[in-house]
């Protein structure tokens, strides 16, 4: 595992359909447990849960708050769809139910047994609109460049980060790019190892790595030009200008097919 010391500030983007899940999962599980929600539910207007964050016990008040949100949800989604409803505040004896619309396509949906006064409720609604804002985003397969944050809010640009963040700590490992250069690596070392032997080739990788100055999970195209140009290099002093040659006639071209089958 890529040590992620150093790279404090490395956010990603969700690349596939997976990661994009997981953000979503993630963002949902975040809302939930820092605003004190028993429930949360992220679901399309047609019914479809995209995610869902629920105990695998609940008590009886959980139960009814979750069986009168399972028994509205046509109305629900009616109003969301034909109404184009933006949020909902439902509050009974057991508890609270909150629904906010996520863009025009799906809708949030918190539950707790807590009490919640409606006039002390601003912060909590806030949160649960930086959420929307949040899930909207990602179901949009928007960016996380700074020129798209900035069109949000401060909040909603905070928590997008911090998800991103979140996002590069977990699941760096599942991206093509880490999966790319792996493989590059591992072509490589074996090709390095059958001619200069085993000793001298964690000398030389090492080298090389220290002077591109970066590790083999975040290579680019450039940084595997150079590390082949310092790697090659040392080919010629230990084994000779024509096995460097033949090197680079056979390690060049395989690096680039791998760096672009990996796009």
């Amino acid at each position: 595992m890529p040590s992620l010391a150093g790279n404090v500030n490395k956010t990603m983007e969700a690349e596939s359909v997976g990661l994009l899940k997981h953000m979503l999962d993630t963002e949902l599980r975040r809302a939930r447990e820092e605003n004190g929600f028993d429930i949360a539910l992220f679901l399309g207007v047609d019914g479809r849960i995209f995610a869902s964050d629920v105990p695998w016990s609940l008590d009886p008040g959980q139960y009814r708050l979750l069986n009168l949100v399972k028994g509205n949800l046509n109305h629900i989604c009616h109003q969301l769809s034909g109404q184009n409803m933006m949020m909902s505040i439902q509050q009974y004896d057991v508890g609270t139910i909150i629904i906010s619309g996520v863009g025009d396509k799906a809708f949030l949906t918190f539950l707790t047994t807590r009490p919640l006064e409606v006039t002390k409720m601003q912060g909590v609604l806030n949160a649960v609109l930086t959420v929307s804002m949040v899930m909207k985003h990602l179901l949009d397969e928007r960016g996380m460049s700074e020129q798209e944050l900035s069109r949000h809010s401060p909040e909603v640009a905070v928590e997008l980060k911090k998800l991103s963040r979140a996002l590069f700590v977990e699941k760096f490992e599942e991206t093509r790019g880490y999966k790319r250069n792996m493989e590059i690596l591992s072509f490589l070392k074996k090709r390095l190892q059958a001619l200069v032997g085993v000793g001298p080739l964690e000398e030389i990788v090492t080298m090389a790595f220290n002077e591109v100055g970066t590790s083999a999970a975040y290579m680019t195209e450039s940084h595997w030009d150079r590390f082949l140009d310092l790697v090659i290099a040392e080919v010629g002093k230990i084994a000779g200008e024509t096995s460097a040659e033949r090197a680079r006639n056979e390690w060049v071209p395989e690096v680039r097919k791998l760096l672009k089958s990996f796009v």
